[in-house]
């Protein structure tokens, strides 16, 4: 028997007045199977997936995508045996708007010719839970019995177990990001998709290192591992204009100053504060401008002029214990350094093994700025002042 079956813009929630078709999961000619996904219908609160129920081809698509339509509008039809155009055109003309007062994932309401002619034990099943819900209860490990469904006599709905399954879940907790984190994923988002990464690593010796932290604690002078590394990068950085540059559509911006970012870390979000003309101050002098930016930081009282212009950034995650990581570059400066923990290794020295302190830099460039070769060279050149004690 040829049967002509109609698709409707399905009702979630007694609010639901409309939905905007997003996709439709099977192409016109293509086979229909009761349970199978028909199409997703967005609505103002979230994405639905709309399944048959019943079988057939999908003869026709009504509802394009991007299309807006009411509940109960007709968005497709689906045909059992051999349908004319002509009658499916005709099907089309009648139709009327059907109740929508039906559940969501009994995709179609069918024409009074497209009963179902499935056993009574299988209609009741499907009456009382979705396909898709209980494919979802499955996964989620939800026992369907203790759901009360908020659908049509009491029918289960996708969005019943996934309501069930948050309130018994103690594990997940929504919480919006903040004005701060949202300007960091979209800055982070447009440096993955457009900048080409490359990464070199070294190991750093840090006995030279060491000796020069501790004589200025010897002194009675507050310097940080880090406000060495800060001398050391901005002088190298002094030697290479090259790698301290920024890219700017399609202009390289050689700087004539090493003005240094400093990646901070705040309740709010990772925040980077620059250090201008590190080139030419000594180590105190940065490591009190140093002191005095991540503490503006955390305080959340940085002013705009301090946030930017940075020519490079340095990033230090040593003090949490991690021995390398690969750092994101920051536009439209061209590269970044990540710094790991010192940590304690066995080492050769003359020949002979021996007690050693090694810390791994990571130089990530930007590969339309900075070739391969220059950026060894400056990671190299970096290395030697570092191991060479030149802090002075």
């Amino acid at each position: 028997m040829s049967r002509i079956h109609a698709i409707t813009m399905p009702k979630w929630g007694i609010e639901m007045q409309e939905g905007a078709i997003t996709s439709w999961h099977v192409d016109i000619g293509g086979t229909v199977t009761r349970g199978a996904q028909l199409l997703d219908v967005e609505t103002e609160k979230i994405v639905n997936t709309v399944e048959a129920s019943v079988e057939g081809t999908l003869s026709r698509i009504i509802g394009s995508v991007g299309d807006t339509l009411p509940v109960g509008a007709l968005v497709g039809i689906v045909c059992e045996g051999e349908v004319s155009e002509a009658d499916i055109d005709r099907f089309v003309r009648e139709f009327k708007a059907a109740d929508a007062s039906f559940e969501p994932e009994t995709s179609a309401g069918a024409s009074e010719e497209a009963t179902s002619a499935a056993p009574a034990a299988e209609r009741d099943d499907e009456a009382r839970v979705s396909p898709i819900a209980r494919r979802l209860a499955e996964k989620l490990g939800v026992d369907l019995s203790k759901i009360t469904g908020t659908g049509r006599n009491g029918r289960i709905s996708k969005e019943d177990v996934e309501s069930y399954h948050a309130k018994q879940s103690t594990a997940v907790e929504a919480v919006p990001m903040s004005a701060m984190r949202l300007a960091i994923a979209r800055r982070l988002t447009e440096s993955k998709q457009t900048i080409p990464h490359y990464r070199l690593h070294a190991d750093v010796d840090c006995a030279a290192l060491d000796a020069s932290r501790s004589q200025h604690a010897a002194a009675g002078r507050k310097i940080s591992v880090n406000d060495l590394l800060i001398f050391a990068l901005a002088r190298t950085l002094a030697e290479f204009p090259d790698v301290n540059a920024c890219l700017e559509n399609d202009t390289i911006l050689r700087r004539r100053s090493a003005d240094i970012a400093l990646a901070v870390s705040t309740p709010g979000g990772l925040i980077t504060p620059v250090i201008r003309n590190a080139d030419t101050k000594d180590v105190l002098q940065l490591a009190e401008e140093s002191r005095e930016l991540a503490g503006k930081a955390r305080d959340n009282k940085l002013t705009r002029e301090e946030i930017t212009g940075g020519s490079f950034t340095l990033s230090n995650l040593g003090m949490f214990g991690i021995d390398a990581f690969d750092a994101v570059i920051n536009p439209p400066q061209a590269a970044i350094l990540a710094v790991g923990s010192i940590r304690d290794v066995v080492v050769l020295r003359n020949g002979s093994p021996a007690a050693g302190r090694l810390m791994t830099l990571t130089l990530s460039c930007d590969h339309r700025v900075v070739d391969g070769a220059l950026g060894a060279r400056f990671l190299s050149a970096l290395k030697q002042r570092i191991e060479g004690g030149i802090f002075v």
